[in-house]
């Protein structure tokens, strides 16, 4: 471990006009910061201090909170809960003496733009490319006669018809039972510049796990989650950083709070459909076909509606977060 005594990192980011975590002080404190492993380390104190959070270590971890916000962190692991909601950071959080450390990439593109969307990008929302996952000859997972394809699309078809009542543009990767391959996909997002990308999946595993997860793709120089080796390569997606962090979060807790499901937490994964993308986006794993109860409910139309309901929530939150600032008057 190396630590820098002569500098201290201050992150000098445009205060939120919404804020999950408070406001910080006009003087923003400073965020010490130690490298371990060749990893850049802040001070979750300090952490805390700058977004005028509260700072409650245990033996284990430790807890921010202020009237906006309640992160909990766990040491050494890198699964936080936010607002109940669990998220994974690309690194785990670290201890040096009596210190717990949050890593320097962590805090940029996953934690800060969500608690303070004054840190989005401006854009408007009004084009959202729809992609239900696999079609024709890839069926996706399949549990006896119900196939992943299936539900992926009666969703798909489902939420489009939701956001055209809102006023948005729809397209779909498919609109029916066709294959379509992985570069098609994020190329018809780039060739009708859209504003948003939702892929739309169902997941298998044991028969006894269940519960929703929503992908981001990983940021560079920093590893999948489940990886331990960074993704040292740029991709397309890491310009968007910042609004896939924010909406990938709310399309999660959105969901959890419609269907009641198990939260399997905010996770990032360069699948080729969203590493690709000309514009924010995210995969959603809406459950798993291979757990009987969450197979029935899939299958069910309420809660398919309850799922569009969801992301449809989510994306409009996302439009106005990030949406253009009037001019004063």
């Amino acid at each position: 471990m190396r630590t820098c005594c002569r500098g201290m990192l201050i992150f000098m980011l445009f205060i939120s006009i919404l804020p999950l975590a408070e406001a910080a002080p006009r003087k923003k404190p400073s965020i010490r910061y130690v490298e371990q492993g060749g990893v850049k380390y802040l001070y979750l104190r300090d952490i805390a201090a700058f977004y005028g959070m509260r700072y409650n270590p245990g033996a284990d971890g430790a807890v921010l909170s202020s009237k906006y916000s309640t992160i909990t962190f766990t040491c050494p692991s890198r699964e936080f809960t936010l607002n109940g909601v669990k998220v994974y950071a690309g690194f785990p959080v670290r201890k040096s003496g009596d210190e717990y450390l949050l890593a320097s990439l962590d805090l940029s593109k996953i934690l800060d733009p969500i608690l303070r969307i004054g840190t989005l990008p401006r854009r408007r929302v009004r084009h959202i490319v729809i992609d239900p996952g696999h079609g024709g000859k890839d069926v996706g997972a399949i549990c006896g006669e119900h196939r992943e394809k299936d539900i992926n699309l009666q969703v798909a078809l489902r939420l489009g018809r939701k956001l055209q009542q809102r006023g948005y543009k729809v397209s779909y990767t498919r609109s029916r039972d066709v294959f379509v391959t992985l570069a098609a996909r994020p190329r018809l997002a780039e060739k009708v510049k859209a504003d948003l990308f939702i892929s739309l999946h169902c997941n298998s595993a044991a028969a006894s796990v269940s519960g929703i997860e929503v992908f981001a793709a990983t940021p560079q120089n920093m590893p999948a989650t489940g990886a331990g080796k960074a993704e040292s390569a740029a991709c397309a997606a890491d310009k968007f950083c910042k609004e896939n962090a924010y909406f990938s979060f709310y399309v999660q807790k959105k969901l959890l709070e419609k269907t009641r499901a198990t939260d399997r937490g905010v996770r990032r994964r360069r699948f080729y459909v969203i590493r690709e993308l000309s514009c924010p986006g995210v995969l959603i794993e809406m459950g798993f076909i291979s757990n009987a109860d969450e197979r029935a409910r899939l299958l069910q139309a309420a809660h398919q509606e309850q799922i569009a309901d969801a992301i449809v929530d989510a994306v409009n939150l996302y439009r106005n977060s990030s949406a253009p600032l009037l001019p004063r008057k």
